[in-house]
């Protein structure tokens, strides 16, 4: 086997995708529907359309915008500890609160992406009016002004470079008046689901979920059609021959015209009516018949075989909930479930919240923290991470048995300060190791 050179090595020869080089979102998707930025249109209906959805998304946002997160320093050094301060500052200088950059960016979950213009600001104090300088302090470093959002649909397409697949950048949409909008992309924190392809659209958790919305929304407008034609009926109209006949005057058209208006538009509401002549035939002999001028009726169903459309539009409302693993929504609305079931389905869910926030703390790490680091011209050694906390509640009762057990075992955990602060962390209860420190010497 021949031995690679370096200079080979470090030429890149392959392409993620077919066609994610062109920047068009959702480039590689082989539903013409849903590429493109007809992709956009039909997520946001989803999201914003349907029930199942609507709850699933709002259920996210709400338990992952208030997780806590922590700014865990390169080191135990003081100077590491400053670095890690710093961090603090800035994310608590910005004009708007983390949590709701959180709950914006977490519209990639939607959309596939989301895209966020970074607006860095020199920190001279609150004594300045410009926005570019004003701040909670005063230590002329470089920080942050805001986290600008980028609607998805603004997107005209990505900037890729065509050899490497690169995302250089992005160009909006341009508006009347204005050219199009460059922004590139190291003045971005970009969000997406995955790195599939490189595709820098990514792909939207509701990908899954279309054919489902796309039949349930069928059988939704069936069902509604069935429902109004069962209790109004279809209406009949009868009216003479010569009415109808393609020979009809002027107004005996006129009046046919105006008989179909009427069976078009007649409902059971408060303007619903029609207005006939009580007029009858005459027989040949000149005398009244049965049989009206014009005459309306209403035809129902008799039939026996009419299809309950109902768990046909559960099952799809089931399939889109499953889709996203947030099937325990849908629990109770039948007959069959329990615990058992709820709570691996819920933890399941919840899992999946902890990558989704993990997901948004690496990008805020990477694309936010280290451009800090480089314009400010901080040490490297020096930089801390941001940790995002834990999504899923714990159970106290099966901690307090685990720790049963590990006494049982002779395992002694109050040697370990470091262990019970996140035991007291998890119960939410204030601690303070040097309080309990100076307790035990008072006693020895």
């Amino acid at each position: 086997m021949k031995k690679i050179s370096e200079e080979l090595g470090k030429i890149e020869l392959g392409v993620s995708g077919n066609n994610t080089y062109t920047g068009v979102i959702r480039a590689d998707e082989f539903l013409p529907q849903i590429r493109g930025k007809r992709a956009i249109n039909k997520f946001r209906e989803m999201r914003d359309n349907d029930s199942t959805i609507g709850a699933v998304m709002y259920a996210t946002e709400q338990v992952l915008r208030d997780v806590k997160f922590t700014v865990k320093p390169a080191n135990d050094t003081p100077a590491a500890k400053g670095m890690a301060d710093f961090v603090e500052s800035v994310l608590g200088d910005m004009e708007h609160t983390l949590d709701d950059h959180i709950s914006e960016a977490l519209s990639f979950l939607t959309f596939g992406f989301s895209l966020f213009e970074v607006v860095y600001k020199r920190r001279k104090g609150p004594l300045t009016s410009n926005p570019k300088k004003n701040s909670k302090y005063n230590d002329g470093y470089i920080g942050v002004r805001k986290l600008a959002s980028r609607a998805q649909w603004t997107v005209d397409r990505f900037d890729v470079d065509q050899k490497t697949g690169d995302t250089l950048g992005v160009l909006q949409e341009m508006n009347i008046g204005t050219k199009s909008n460059y922004i590139p992309i190291q003045k971005l924190l970009h969000y997406r689901t995955t790195n599939l392809n490189n595709d820098p659209s990514g792909r939207s958790i509701l990908r899954n979920a279309f054919s489902s919305y796309t039949y349930l929304n069928s059988m939704q407008s069936i069902e509604a059609i069935a429902i109004e034609r069962e209790l109004h009926g279809i209406p009949i109209g009868r009216i003479a021959a010569e009415y109808l006949s393609p020979d009809a005057t002027a107004d005996q058209a006129s009046l046919r015209n105006q008989m179909e208006k009427i069976l078009r538009d007649l409902k059971f509401n408060e303007q619903g009516y029609a207005l006939l002549p009580s007029d009858v035939y005459t027989d040949n002999d000149g005398k009244p018949t049965n049989v009206r001028i014009m005459d309306i009726e209403l035809i129902t169903s008799n039939g026996t075989r009419n299809i309950d459309i109902d768990p046909v539009i559960r099952r799809y409302q089931h399939d889109i909930a499953r889709s996203v693993m947030a099937e325990f929504l849908m629990l109770g609305s039948g007959t069959n479930g329990s615990y058992a079931l709820s709570k691996s389905k819920t933890d399941l869910f919840l899992r999946s919240m902890e990558s989704y926030i993990n997901s948004i703390f690496d990008v805020i790490n990477k694309q936010l923290v280290e451009p800090l680091w480089q314009l400010n011209g901080f040490n490297y050694d020096l930089m801390p991470k941001i940790v995002a906390g834990d999504v899923a509640p714990h159970d106290l009762r099966e901690i307090a048995s685990f720790l049963r057990n590990l006494n049982g075992a002779g395992i002694d955990v109050s040697s370990h300060p470091e262990v019970i602060q996140d035991l007291m962390d998890i119960a939410e209860l204030n601690y303070d190791p040097n309080v309990g420190n100076q307790t035990q010497q008072g006693a020895e």
